[in-house]
Parts: structure tokens; C-alpha cells; sequence
């Protein structure tokens, strides 16, 4: 077991006395494992001190809490006054001992992919690929990313973290820990117009991420968004030395093809003058532009040769629920779990990857788009424009606002609309032929997992 902090750091830290080293960090006790530290959180709905026990059951060495415990060990108790503000002293004196650089990446969608495949390319090239680090999951807030801060390794030399926010001033917030020397911004969309007045408040919260107290080498910001010429004004306003661009004709970074064979996919791009040719394993069309960002990002920070970077992504593989396809052999079905989240411009991107199916049945399974504020109506009855366009034969839908996109289908294209993705689920069962090609996507809360859980299942 490797500590990431020694008792006598945590002593120092936390003024008391700490008999045991800790590896790694957790704030969910089903998570706990050997050498952890568990962060006792208070929660809006569930009290973190209420599973103290199952996490130092589970293997946690010790853990962070506001109060005693009765029936728990007193010598694996740190007590302190805020747990987020211990968790927020850990990530401090971590980050004050390391002297890494930092990517942050922030966006309305695709901000875990584009992480990932910074950390796919530079750990391929590295000789040590410990020496790079990357956040977990989605740990993006104001609890998540200082997990990962403080859990990172201090040999770390490129930390690349994904920055979230749900309002304005919260990627601000992020900065006042970690600043990172290259920002990414994956695109401006409607997600979180739940809690903002229109997509350029949106794309104002994100250019925070511009605004570290020493001006960024480099910020990287999407070339086909209506907002591009916004972003740029206002990273050079925060002192960012390069901007660069990436997506359409005449940016920095752009796709002169696409080849596509299923999931295999040959990309011939112009970077920064460099014509580079690559190979990926994605059949969603958002990784073009996401590969396109991370390879200006790894290129930037780490002066790697393009080429050589962007061969890395032939090894690189999507992250769960994100675009995978799911080959069912013996009904000849394609099933692309696209269930982690939806937003109005990764589910029209996924639909137009759906068409490229030619010669199947194109199902899509769409569960409520959320936090789209007042425009959700809207925004749902409109995806009817690219499912006539794209070719899409069938519609199933789940939750009150998929309800405003299946009315205003054409009757030959409504499958079922049901309340929930269990509901769905059961429709879809009926409906399915061997040999269809069938998308599944929809917001978070919606557990579209259950659809493609039930798909595979009853399928194969």
C-alpha cells in the first residue's frame, strides 16, 4: 500500500494524533476499500456519518468526521468541525506538494470523453505512465474534484481534471484550488438552462475556467459554436497566451475526412498545420470533436508529436454508457448504450450516428432530456426535425418531455411512449426484430440503463 498521506502528514494537517497512513480517498462506503480514507459528507438527503462503520468494514483505514461515533473505533475517527473543509485542506497540501501541470476540461457534453482521451494519449507516451493522472468518473463539483486533487500522486507531471458547474461562479470556485495551465472547452449547449437565463450565460460561466491567476499557455475552445468568437475575447481578456480552435473549416484543428466501417473509424485531420491520419473505435460522431480538442490539449502541454499522439487513440475505448456498441450475435442486433446522459446536441449527434446503420431498422429509445429550464418542451418536440432527416424508422419514448418530441412524430415512426424506461423496456422487448439497430439515451435520472440491461438480457 503506497500512502498518499503518512499519519504524521495527516497529524500535522488536522492538528491530532493519527496512527495510520492512508492510500486513496472515498466519500460513498460501497466504494471503501483496503487504505482509504472515508470523508464523512452531509448531504441534502443522506448523511455520510450514517455509513462510517460499512466503509471501515469494507477495508477504509479511517475516516473523516464531524462528531463522535458511538460503537465505532475512536482511533479511526478524525474529527474535525467541516469535512469539506477537511477534504478541501487535504487537496490543498497535496497539490501545494506537487509540481504537476493541469489540463482542465469543462462543457455541456462530452467533457468525460475528451478527459479520457488526454489521459489515453499521454500515458501511452510517457514512459511511465504513472507520471500522468486523470480524475475519476465524474467527479467534476465542489466535493468531486477535490477528491481527486487530493488523491492524486505527487510524482504526478500532467493532471488533467474535468471541471463542472450547475451556475455561475462555481468553475471560479474550482480555480481557487486548481489552476491549470490548459483549458478545454468541448462546446456550448443547452444543458443546465434549467439554472441559467440562455446559452450565453452558459458560455460566460464556462470561460471562468480562463481566469487562473497566472495566464494560461493555452485554451482550446470549439470553432462551431455561436459562441467561439466569445470565448476567444474573453480568454485573451484573462491573459491566455495561444488560443486555439477545433471542429469546423479554417480552425486549428479540423477533420478533412471521416471514414467510417461499423465502429471502426479513419480520421484525416489538419492540426495546426500537420496533416495527421488516425484510427478509432467510436461510432458516435461527438468523438471527432472531442479527439480533435484532445489532441491540441496533449499536444500543447506536453509537446508530443501530433502523430504520435493521435496514433494512441487507436487503442482508446469510450467510457461506459457513452456511445459502446453491443453486438447481440445470434439476433444479429446492434444495441449503442448511449445511456449515461442527454443533452439536445448529443442526442442529435447520436441520432446522426444511428443513420450511418444504412441497411437496418434504426430504433431510438429516448428518455426525458433534463435541465433544460423553461425550452424543454421545445427542445424535445424539435428532435423530430433529425429523425426525419437522419432516416430514423422508430420511436420509443419514456417521461413527460419525450412525450412532446413522440406527438409530434409521424404516425409510422411512433413505436410507444411510456412513463418510465421500465415501462419502455418491456414495449421495446415486443417490438424487436433480429437485425435492428437500436439507440438508447436519455438524462441520467432516467435510468435508461434499465432499457439496454433489459435488451441484453432477453436478447442474447
Amino acid at each position: 500500500m503506497t500512502a498518499i498521506f503518512s499519519r504524521q502528514e495527516l497529524s500535522e494537517i488536522f492538528s491530532q494524533e493519527i496512527s495510520r497512513d492512508v492510500s486513496d480517498l472515498c466519500i460513498n462506503s460501497n466504494d471503501a476499500k483496503v487504505g482509504d480514507l472515508f470523508v464523512a459528507m452531509q448531504g441534502e438527503k443522506v448523511d455520510g456519518h450514517s455509513f462510517v462503520a460499512h466503509a471501515l468494514a469494507n477495508g477504509a483505514e479511517l475516516a473523516i468526521v464531524e462528531k463522535d461515533l458511538d460503537g465505532v473505533d475512536e482511533s479511526r475517527l478524525m474529527v474535525v468541525d467541516s469535512s469539506r473543509n477537511a477534504l478541501l485542506q487535504l487537496a490543498r497540501y497535496n497539490l501545494e506538494r506537487s509540481n504537476a501541470n493541469y489540463i482542465g476540461v469543462t462543457g455541456s457534453v462530452g467533457k468525460t470523453t475528451t478527459r479520457d482521451m488526454i489521459y489515453h494519449m499521454l500515458a501511452k507516451n510517457f514512459e511511465d505512465s504513472n507520471l500522468i493522472y486523470a480524475s475519476r468518473k465524474n467527479f467534476n463539483s465542489q466535493i468531486g474534484l477535490p477528491i481527486c486533487a487530493a488523491a492524486m500522486p505527487r510524482e504526478t507531471k500532467i493532471g488533467i481534471f474535468e471541471m463542472g458547474m450547475s451556475s455561475s461562479g462555481d468553475i471560479r470556485k474550482l480555480l481557487d484550488l486548481l489552476q491549470p495551465s490548459v483549458s478545454v472547452i468541448t462546446n456550448i449547449g443547452e444543458s443546465h438552462l434549467e439554472f441559467f437565463n440562455s446559452p450565453r450565460e452558459i458560455a460566460l460561466a464556462k470561460a471562468e475556467i480562463f481566469s487562473t491567476k497566472i495566464p494560461q499557455e493555452a485554451a482550446i475552445i470549439p470553432a462551431d459554436s455561436p459562441y467561439a468568437d466569445f470565448l476567444r475575447n474573453e480568454a485573451k481578456k484573462c491573459g491566455v497566451r495561444n488560443v486555439f480552435s477545433f471542429g469546423s473549416p479554417q480552425s486549428d484543428a479540423q477533420a478533412i475526412s471521416c471514414d467510417y466501417d461499423g465502429d471502426n473509424l479513419t480520421i484525416t485531420a489538419q492540426i495546426l498545420g500537420e496533416k495527421a491520419r488516425y484510427n478509432m473505435n467510436c461510432g458516435n460522431d461527438g468523438c471527432v470533436l472531442n479527439s480533435l480538442a484532445s489532441i491540441l490539449a496533449a499536444h500543447v502541454i506536453s509537446k508530443i508529436p501530433l502523430q504520435r499522439l493521435a496514433d494512441a487513440l487507436g487503442s482508446f475505448r469510450l467510457p461506459p454508457r457513452r456511445g459502446e456498441s453491443i453486438y447481440i450475435r445470434n439476433r444479429d442486433l446492434i444495441l449503442i448504450d448511449d445511456s449515461y446522459n442527454a443533452s439536445p446536441k448529443s442526442t442529435r449527434l447520436a441520432i446522426q450516428s444511428l443513420s450511418r446503420h444504412k441497411t437496418r431498422r434504426k430504433i431510438l429509445v429516448l428518455g426525458d432530456m433534463l435541465e433544460l429550464g423553461g425550452g424543454a418542451a421545445h427542445y424535445h418536440e424539435n428532435l423530430s426535425a433529425a429523425i426525419d432527416k437522419f432516416g430514423i424508422d422508430l420511436v420509443f419514448a419514456c417521461g413527460p418531455l419525450a412525450k412532446f418530441l413522440f406527438d409530434n412524430l409521424s404516425a409510422d415512426k411512433k413505436g410507444k411512449w411510456c412513463e418510465n424506461s421500465s415501462e419502455i423496456a418491456k414495449e421495446l422487448l415486443e417490438e424487436v426484430r433480429n437485425g435492428d439497430c437500436i439507440l438508447v439515451k436519455g438524462s441520467r435520472a432516467m435510468k435508461m440503463e434499465y432499457v439496454v440491461a433489459a435488451v441484453v438480457k432477453n436478447m442474447d
